[in-house]
């Protein structure tokens, strides 16, 4: 039986899953995401809600969508780097044409959610999500449920300025990223920015794949790159100690696929964090590529829960 279904917008794809009581996949349907128009993309996100309420047989059915981007819940606005939605109030136009409620939550705030309930960090309290991939974000859960704030940026830590402290030791110049702002982790963190890295130290353009293999196979200047990248890392997680103080920080994305990522920015840690503190738990994600959709489904599903307790 189909407890609840998640989609998962992403720029080049939507992907549409139905999940069972015990969490597990029941069927899973992806199409290319509409670039050209806004009622393009409008029309794909209710063809998949169909598709899953057609497959669940109910109409009913608890189903979450987890998009890129900003939420306003003053304007009902959307802000979204990749998708022809920015300054539209997609979740509005969503509910107005299905006449049925659905559950929009910011898709790092789904990797957060799904990894905190069912996956790496379900043993922890607060758990924050960090995506190190094209880009650098992330979501936080505090008991099992998402910390998003006034715009859903609650986890864009990737935003947050490197210190200057450590800009100056590791000899890095700041960078202008691509949010408009100067000198953001997200400018070395980033895959993009292990290979500024090591054009930084070797003076060539590698790609974040090789680095990472030549590193592993004892490449000196490789491995220098991989130390100034945990190091930066690890002045991340000392921001996010300050701030959120999380009991785990589960890893993924793209570079949470480098073998011993966590252990690798574990290491780096001493000396970064507040003095006598101890360290939050770092490990990688267990359900990787298909949090997207399973964390959109828990948040339809808690938001139906708390509907019901509400009557």
């Amino acid at each position: 039986m189909v407890t609840a279904g998640g989609i998962d917008l992403g720029g080049t794809k939507i992907e549409a899953t139905a999940f069972d009581e015990a969490w597990a996949v029941v069927e899973s349907k992806r199409i290319a995401t509409p670039k050209e128009t806004y009622e393009g993309l409008v029309d794909a996100l209710c063809e998949m809600i169909h598709w899953l309420e057609e497959v669940s047989g109910n109409k009913d059915l608890p189903i979450g969508v987890g998009i890129p981007g900003f939420y306003s819940k003053r304007t009902g606005k959307f802000l979204t780097a990749n998708l022809p939605a920015s300054g539209r109030t997609l979740h509005d136009d969503i509910i107005s044409k299905l006449g049925r409620a659905v559950t929009f939550e910011n898709d790092c705030n789904c990797f957060a959610l799904s990894e905190a309930v069912l996956g790496a960090g379900r043993s922890y309290d607060t758990v924050f999500g960090l995506i190190l991939g094209t880009g650098v974000g992330g979501g936080c859960c505090s008991n099992g449920h998402t910390v998003s704030g006034l715009n859903g940026a609650a986890g864009e830590y990737g935003h947050l300025g490197i210190p200057y402290a450590a800009m100056t030791k590791l000899g890095l110049e700041p960078l202008k990223c691509g949010c408009g702002r100067t000198g953001c982790f997200e400018t070395y963190l980033a895959g993009p920015g292990i290979s500024r890295l090591a054009n930084h130290v070797t003076g060539k353009a590698v790609d974040a794949q090789t680095i990472t293999k030549a590193a592993a196979a004892g490449d000196v200047p490789m491995q220098e790159v991989m130390r100034l990248w945990s190091q930066l890392a690890a002045e991340l997680v000392a921001a996010l100690q300050c701030s959120l103080d999380p009991d785990c920080i589960v890893l993924g994305g793209g570079l949470s696929k480098i073998p011993n990522i966590e252990r690798t920015i574990a290491q780096a840690l001493p000396g970064k964090l507040l003095n006598h503190t101890e360290p939050p738990m770092i490990c990688v994600a267990q359900f990787g590529d298909s949090s997207g959709t399973r964390g959109a489904a828990l948040a339809a599903l808690q938001d139906c829960e708390h509907l019901g307790e509400g009557l």
